[in-house]
């Protein structure tokens, strides 16, 4: 009888509530499919032992709160307790939270997400299209939230006299003490189980609970406001000038008098810039080398074997704000914030800003809504006219679009043109007057692209038919690249800067470019810039941190994001995460095609992994992050 008292008291069954509620949660992340189209890992039983684990230390600390707050007396014990059930529940929210964003965009809730989308305004149709994709899973996540939140109201306004009915056995001291230290203990062993227990080790970057990631972020931010010791070598290594308070400002004394000469110039000697920014483009899905991908993709193949296609091209990071971020200001992502949102104020020179002292018409023509991803701020700065039209959000209608404004730009202006799609963003979803959505993502993926090339043949036959067709540089890449549904099971191993988010593929086609080259070294967004100044003869002041992409010169490319960062050189790529010696890695890129071309969407996993110790170039890429974090929080870009 003692027993079932223990068990009817209200620490215990709000203990088994709260566990309750959480396997429910974690239940619903692993034994539920993605849309992504399967498990959120390779192994869903294990991913959820595991994280039911490093989620008791948060369960376990609730619980000793609320039995603390038993032992008080009237009002003082309902008010804890009624605190801890509101900090409880206000968890579960949170965890939510950031498992519809794993499932989803295949990351954690950050600091540098919530800076991000919370001041954006979601893009209707976007909103639509998620919504509806992922209406079950979201179903259920409200559903547990509110079945928890009733339950919470429940167990603490039932004890009132209003609900006389009902009684909760009071637990005595010596077993409410016995029961806090029993929590405690469990508290101190889960809390540590990510170190010492190997399969929560080797899975803790899935893992990891909301409110774990949220303090290493923090932590991570406060240890980069004193300036890194080894600043230097981490400069060096980026490719800056140690000596400099500004280390990748290059400044040009006769600016003015050169960029008055191109003015100057007949404009038949100046080239049009067409910038064709695909959202989300894997880059093994662009490799014209497979042939399926040239069936699938037509125009784009024909494209890229009338030019030179680079098929290893990384952006900075990812999402959008990161493409955006490497192609327009030609600067690598900062290791832990977001540029374009939260760095508005940060002294730097874009390429749309030279284009425009040359003498260019600047246009962006975007059929995602910019404010999403705060990119309206910047496209004011940088073109002449930027255009968002809520009834334009798929590609083919989107090309049309471009042939009406390609058609009444100035006629006396050589013309910079950023076109950016918008369907092949997740979820991928093609207009029912095209096909009928399929069912999973991968093969959803398949038809976004295949739709996308009919919009790019649109916008192609509009160039090549005008009278600038002879005078114009076409450029085609992804802003970023996506997970597909088996790559994204293997998040923990790889970490956020991995391939499947980074590997694009560059095609540069028209005036001036080589016909028919692949080049197979890796390069990087940042590259874009001083590529495209280099095509134009134009020397202007700047602070981009590429080269230009046709030079021999080997490179090392980077690519960061949230705490990890990656080093590419030539095919060798070193991986890295602060705070975390243990991941630190080396993959193989091979120049030939290895991977899994008969699944050509959803073949391509990751870099075979390599042997080889690299602990020490690790080291100093972490050197490198370090140094640029300093860069960008001290405003150092330029003067």
């Amino acid at each position: 009888m003692k027993f079932i008292n223990i068990i009817k008291s209200k620490p215990v069954i709000f203990l088994l509530a709260t566990l309750f509620f959480k396997l429910l949660q974690l239940a619903q992340l692993y034994f539920t499919r993605t849309p992504s189209g399967g498990f959120f890992v390779e192994r869903p039983l294990l991913g959820f032992f595991c994280a039911t684990i490093v989620n008791l230390p948060a369960i376990a600390l609730f619980g000793i709160l609320f039995a603390l707050g038993t032992l008080l007396k009237g009002k003082f014990s309902t008010i804890i307790c009624a605190t801890v059930s509101a900090l409880t529940w206000f968890y579960f929210i949170l965890c939510a939270v950031n498992d519809q964003i794993m499932r989803w965009m295949g990351q954690h809730l950050t600091i540098s997400f919530l800076s991000t989308y919370s001041v954006s305004r979601l893009d209707p149709t976007m909103t639509a299209n998620i919504f509806l994709d992922g209406f079950w899973s979201f179903l259920l996540t409200i559903f547990i939230i509110i079945l928890a939140g009733l339950f919470f109201i429940f167990l603490n306004i039932a004890p009132l006299k209003r609900f006389p009915r009902i009684y909760f056995p009071r637990l005595s001291t010596i077993l409410t003490t016995i029961f806090i230290t029993t929590l405690a203990i469990l508290l101190a062993v889960s809390g540590n189980a990510h170190k010492n227990f190997k399969p929560c080790r080797i899975r803790w970057q899935t893992i990891q609970p909301p409110y774990s990631t949220l303090l290493d972020e923090y932590l991570y931010i406060q240890a980069h406001k004193v300036k890194p010791e080894r600043f230097e070598q981490g400069i060096e290594l980026l490719g800056g000038t140690t000596q400099s308070q500004y280390p990748f400002y290059h400044h040009v004394t006769n600016e003015d008098s050169l960029m008055q000469e191109f003015r100057e110039k007949p404009l038949e000697q100046k080239k049009d810039i067409i910038l064709l920014s695909i959202e989300s483009f894997r880059g093994w899905v662009g490799d014209f080398r497979i042939g399926s991908n040239c069936k699938r993709m037509p125009n784009l193949c024909k494209l890229s074997k009338s030019g030179t296609m680079f098929p290893y091209t990384y952006s900075v990071g990812y999402p959008s704000t990161e493409g955006m971020l490497g192609l327009q200001l030609g600067i690598w992502s900062h290791p832990n914030k977001v540029f374009i949102s939260s760095m508005m104020n940060t002294r730097a020179r874009s390429l749309p800003d030279i284009l425009g002292k040359a003498g260019y018409y600047k246009t962006v023509l975007t059929a995602a809504e910019p404010s999403f991803d705060n990119f309206m701020p910047w496209f004011e700065k940088w073109f002449d006219y930027a255009e968002y039209n809520p009834n334009i959000t798929t590609d083919i209608p989107l090309a049309n679009r471009f042939k009406e404004l390609y058609a009444a730009a100035p006629k006396d202006k050589p013309l910079y043109f950023e076109w950016i799609n918008f369907v092949t963003h997740t979820p991928f979803n093609v207009p029912k007057s095209y096909a009928e959505p399929a069912e999973t993502s991968d093969e959803r993926y398949a038809q976004a692209v295949a739709y996308l090339d009919s919009a790019i043949g649109i916008i192609l036959d509009a160039v090549q038919n005008g009278p600038r067709a002879n005078s114009t540089i076409i450029v085609v890449t992804g802003d970023h690249s996506i997970a597909n549904a088996k790559a994204q099971q293997q998040q923990g191993e790889l970490g956020e800067a991995n391939s499947t988010y980074t590997w694009t593929t560059f095609i540069w086609a028209g005036a001036g470019i080589p016909e028919g080259q692949i080049i197979d070294k890796p390069v990087s967004h940042v590259d874009y810039a001083p590529t495209i100044l280099s095509m134009l003869g134009l020397n202007a002041t700047n602070n981009f941190v590429g080269k230009n992409l046709f030079d021999n010169d080997s490179k090392k490319i980077f690519s960061f994001r949230n705490a990890n960062g990656v080093m590419r050189n030539d095919s060798l790529a070193i991986f890295a995460q602060a705070n975390n010696r243990k991941f630190s890695h080396a993959r193989i890129q091979s120049k030939v095609i290895d991977w899994d071309t008969t699944e050509t969407v959803g073949g391509f996993i990751a870099e075979k992994k390599s042997d080889i110790d690299v602990t020490a170039q690790a080291d100093s890429l972490l050197d490198a992050m370090d140094a640029w974090i300093w860069v960008l929080d001290n405003n150092l870009l330029h003067p």
